[in-house]
């Protein structure tokens, strides 16, 4: 996750929720979550029996291209 938006975090969830957290905890939570994301991307669309090309063109929906073929490039 950019650090922008990993800055920018704990003040959207406070302005969205009334909650008493403190920065740390949510950067925590964010962390965690983004991690389980990557890995379900990685398990559900990193297909290991096909080629880089197939990899690189079974971009997941809600993606950008140039982000898929980053993250494939680094997990391959």
């Amino acid at each position: 996750m950019p650090d922008s938006n990993k800055n920018h975090a704990p003040d959207n969830i406070k302005e969205r929720f009334a909650l008493e957290v403190s920065d740390n905890y949510v950067k925590k939570a964010l962390a965690k979550k983004w991690r389980n994301h990557k890995s379900t991307l990685k398990k559900e669309y990193f297909l290991k029996n096909i080629s880089l090309g197939e990899k690189l063109r079974n971009v997941p929906p809600g993606i950008l291209r140039y982000q898929w073929e980053d993250a494939v490039r680094f997990w391959n």
